[in-house]
């Protein structure tokens, strides 16, 4: 009886064990899923925060820089901004009427849609430009100038097109007086085709050079500086979206010149482009 009373004792000693390994294993096994569960999870929460984040920014509305009208600035005698000679609906502006800075009640409007990136807008500045500051300042025309960020794939993955569209805004937003100065400076140090884009120190540092205090608060976010402005590229959804109404509105390429709303051919010739703002305005018949 003790032989067999022996014998038993080793089974159950035996079985325990084996009950106390299963035990062990699946316990193991239950901490291992718990921990897999958990870190699930918390890439799901992440991912979702992530998620949740990029669809707060995209739905985040723009914040547009003070002193752009219809997404674009009106300049006047002497070079100043000034409101559109007729204020769009439901906009309003701190700026001076455009009567009021010298422009004639029947002036004309020329609307230059533009890309700092583009040869061809360049090339237009460099030949009307005189010509249009002269009509400018005689009060015969305003002139109307829309930023457009067209050509961002020709810059190496810089974004040139719409980081120096969003200085300009920073800057007219800010120093609405160095606007045409900026403008000049950044056809100035226009980038080639092809190349990378300006960084944002070669940005501000072009800003610097054409009289820009860079560390001058915005009107739109007096938290932001131009500085931080460029870094931020606060005002990048403002530019996508101006860019959008212009292809909107058919513009389909860059410069795109309208007199009084009509679309001109004559971007390349100053003295017709001359004739036909001058019939525009009845100064000449024809």
């Amino acid at each position: 009886m003790a032989k067999n009373s022996s014998g038993d004792d080793k089974r159950k000693k035996a079985r325990e064990n084996a009950r106390q390994i299963a035990a062990n294993q699946a316990k193991k096994e239950k901490t291992a899923k718990t921990i897999l569960y958990v870190g699930i999870g918390v890439v799901i929460v992440v991912v979702l925060a992530v998620v949740g984040v990029l669809i707060f920014q995209q739905n985040k509305p723009a914040v547009n820089p003070e002193n752009y009208v219809s997404e674009g600035i009106t300049v006047s005698k002497d070079n100043a901004l000034v409101q559109p000679l007729k204020m769009p609906e439901g906009e309003e502006s701190d700026l001076p009427a455009a009567t009021d800075a010298g422009a004639k009640k029947d002036a004309a409007t020329v609307t230059v849609y533009l890309d700092f990136q583009c040869p061809g807008c360049k090339a237009f500045e460099e030949s009307n430009s005189g010509m249009l500051k002269k009509l400018a300042d005689e009060g015969t025309i305003v002139i109307n100038y829309k930023p457009v960020s067209f050509l961002d794939r020709m810059s190496s993955g810089n974004e040139y097109s719409t980081r120096s569209a969003n200085l300009a805004a920073c800057v007219v937003d800010s120093q609405p007086d160095k606007a045409i100065d900026l403008f000049d400076a950044l056809y100035a140090q226009q980038p080639e085709e092809g190349t990378e884009g300006r960084s944002d120190d070669e940005l501000l540092k072009v800003a610097k050079d054409a009289g820009i205090d860079t560390s001058a608060k915005l009107k739109a976010d007096p938290e932001q500086t131009v500085e931080s402005c460029v870094t931020d590229q606060t005002f990048k959804k403002f530019v996508e979206q101006s860019s959008q109404s212009a292809l909107d509105d058919k513009v389909e390429a860059t410069p795109w010149v309208l007199i009084n709303g009509k679309h001109t051919e004559n971007t390349s010739d100053p003295q017709a482009l001359a004739t036909e703002i001058l019939k525009a305005t009845g100064e000449v018949k024809g």
